[in-house]
């Protein structure tokens, strides 16, 4: 099968020799060589998808796990409001999706995880996902995809603000606040965010005899985020920005239906600074970044004599190097070094114990090479990236993509690259049950998409239609060893398949009036290959065949009705396939007001969350809100 892919991936390549020039391709490549990052910059052959701009304005009080889930194909795995909150992207696991900012890592080596409710998306200037994103440029855990975050200096001159409040249903607050200032020189941000939350729904716990309606209890939540930047920049040092991050959250865990009561806690303090320096010479610019990342975890459940504190900090360390060999190229070069150490300790009343107090090196080297050839509309990039952890080399991970314009109104692209992601601190080291013999995950990945866009002065459309294939080997996954201990094993292989449907449109009716559509559907296959395992083509957890998600507005004058949506198909929880979770459907609708005053602008906006009230679940047992509503405001100021 991978024979054929290959061969099928070089014919299309070979397809656009007899094409014609488009002035398109003879652009300069100057400011991307100073500007991108990497990962988008050399993802020639990949796909990126952005949330649209009505849904961001709309979903700037939510959380990143709220975003992403109403504006594409990732499935987020929820265990309520406020809650901890994970993805899976194209079939695979939480781990499996790499989360940057400003292109770094951070991604907890401990777990390797990010809960996406304590990211609030109103901090952020943008945010892209690339499924399929090659091992070559990201490394370790970038087998499903990459997100990243982007938090952009202002370029307008002086001061200006951004507040926003909201109020919502369950006894829920948010409140917002941007600062920035921008001189000839200095630029500065400050952001920050708030969150609390009684998150005391009702529901009906079929769990129950008769489905009694309850409440949820146990639920409350506070989040605090705050992020400051300050950036510096002039012709002959670049720009020097240095940024921090911090989050510091305290939730309540509730209980599921089976369970009569919770008393489950936990507290994250999460501190991220990041040094940042870009400097363009006349064929050569330098970007050297660095983070460190310090996690605090308190978990404590009195029921089952829990009491944990799990305490880690990484820091990483890149240098890249861009530099123009021939013309219409770049080429780039560099190393990552990382260090990660961990302790996570148990109190109990009767003794103390150490579950996991480890600690991991690592360093890459990585080469990529991005072409256009104008004459053929053709782009090229190819990648190689070499790893070595705790002096141990990982195998040479090679990544080759190409995008080419058939027509002015019509690309192709497409990639073939090996993924792989080396197993946690706590896949290793945990005790009881941590197994230091885990094998790397390790596999390859082919994607082929054709794209339609046409534009003019009233109609923006775009169509797009993307296939994949992923083959993993060693994949990791937690199992029962006995009533009481789990351990992880690699289980074999797993093969991960699918369709995936992007489609916009936009009608300018008239000068005051537009209508703008967005539809996305991901057909899923996501099932262990693996010949001998007694689950073998059973479909993966809480993967679904089928999510959809859309959205609908309409536009006139300074007023904006936005219907959304998203569909999710029936989940297995059960590794037999036995058990599953209904599919459920969701509807929301928002009406946004915009009133303007010279420089200032206030916008009111109402939303109805799942309005047609359906009851769901996204993990099992875990009951999440029907109807609920939001009332909010957002202000901006520039002088």
């Amino acid at each position: 099968m991978k024979r054929y892919l290959i061969i099928i991936f070089f014919f299309y390549l070979a397809l656009p020799l007899m094409a014609q020039t488009d002035s398109l391709w003879n652009k300069d490549l100057k400011e991307i060589t100073v500007v991108a990052e990497r990962a988008e910059l050399y993802n020639t052959g990949g796909r990126t998808d952005k949330p649209d701009s009505l849904l961001q304005n709309v979903f700037k009080s939510s959380t990143l796990a709220g975003l992403l889930d109403a504006s594409n194909g990732i499935v987020i795995r929820s265990y309520g409001p406020g809650i901890l909150a994970s993805s899976s992207l194209r079939g695979g696991n939480a781990q499996q999706t790499a989360l940057t900012w400003n292109g770094m890592s951070i991604n907890s080596p401990v777990n390797g995880l990010t809960d996406f409710n304590l990211v609030p998306s109103f901090l952020f200037d943008g945010m892209s996902v690339l499924p399929g994103l090659a091992g070559s440029l990201q490394g370790s855990g970038a087998i499903s995809g990459g997100i990243n975050l982007n938090t952009i200096p202002s370029k307008q001159k002086g001061f200006s603000l951004e507040w926003l409040q909201t109020m919502a249903s369950f006894g829920t607050y948010t409140g917002g606040l941007k600062l920035f200032y921008t001189g000839n020189k200095w630029s500065h941000a400050t952001k920050g965010f708030f969150s609390k939350t009684n998150n005391d729904y009702p529901f009906n716990n079929y769990a129950l005899a008769g489905n009694p309606k309850q409440k949820l209890t146990n639920a409350e939540g506070v989040n605090y985020t705050v992020l400051h930047e300050t950036a510096y920049e002039t012709p002959k040092t670049g720009i020097l920005k240095i940024s921090y991050w911090g989050t510091f959250a305290n939730r309540q865990i509730p209980p599921t239906l089976v369970m009569e009561s919770s008393n489950a806690l936990q507290v994250d303090n999460i501190h991220k600074t990041m040094f940042q320096w870009d400097k363009a010479f006349k064929k050569l610019s330098v970007k050297i970044h660095s983070v460190l990342q310090n996690d605090y975890l308190k978990y404590t459940e009195p029921e089952i004599e829990i009491n944990s504190v799990s305490k880690s900090y990484f820091i990483t360390n890149d240098a890249e190097f861009r530099f123009k060999l021939i013309k219409n190229s770049t080429t780039s070069a560099g190393v990552v070094q990382s260090f990660a150490k961990a302790k996570v300790t148990n109190y109990s009343t009767i003794d103390t114990s150490i579950l996991n107090q480890s600690q991991r090196s690592q360093v890459a080297f990585w080469a990529s090479h991005f072409q256009m050839f104008p004459k053929i509309r053709t782009q090229i990039s190819v990648g190689i990236r070499e790893e070595i952890v705790d002096t141990k080399p990982l195998p040479i991970i090679p990544s080759l993509g190409f995008r080419t314009k058939l027509h002015k109104n019509l690309d192709i692209y497409g990639q073939a690259n090996r993924v792989y992601r080396i197993p946690t601190l706590n896949d290793l080291h945990w005790f009881p049950g941590g197994n230091p013999e885990l094998k790397p995950e390790s596999g390859w990945g082919f994607e082929f998409t054709t794209d339609f866009h046409k534009k003019s002065r009233k109609v923006d459309f775009t169509v797009s239609l993307t296939g994949y294939n992923r083959l993993i080997t060693n994949w990791i996954q937690w199992q029962p060893v006995n009533s009481t201990l789990w351990s992880p094993v690699n289980i074999g292989k797993v093969n991960s398949r699918g369709l995936e449907f992007r489609s916009s449109f936009k009608l300018v009716i008239s000068k005051k009036m537009y209508s703008k559509l967005g539809l996305t559907f991901d057909y899923t296959k996501s099932e262990n290959a693996d010949a001998g395992n007694p689950n073998f083509h059973k479909q993966l957890l809480y993967v679904p065949f089928y999510k959809s998600s859309g959205f609908i507005g309409f536009g006139f004058n300074k007023t904006l009705l936005l219907v959304s949506g998203v569909w999710v198909g029936k989940r297995f929880v059960s590794t037999d396939n036995l058990d599953s979770i209904p599919a459920y459907g969701l509807l929301n609708v928002a009406i946004n007001q915009t009133l303007t005053i010279k420089k200032a602008s206030m916008n009111l906006f109402v939303r109805v969350n799942n309005i047609l009230d359906n009851r769901y679940e996204a993990i099992v047992w875990r009951p999440m809100p029907g109807i609920n509503y939001e009332f909010g405001v957002i202000v901006c100021l520039n002088r």
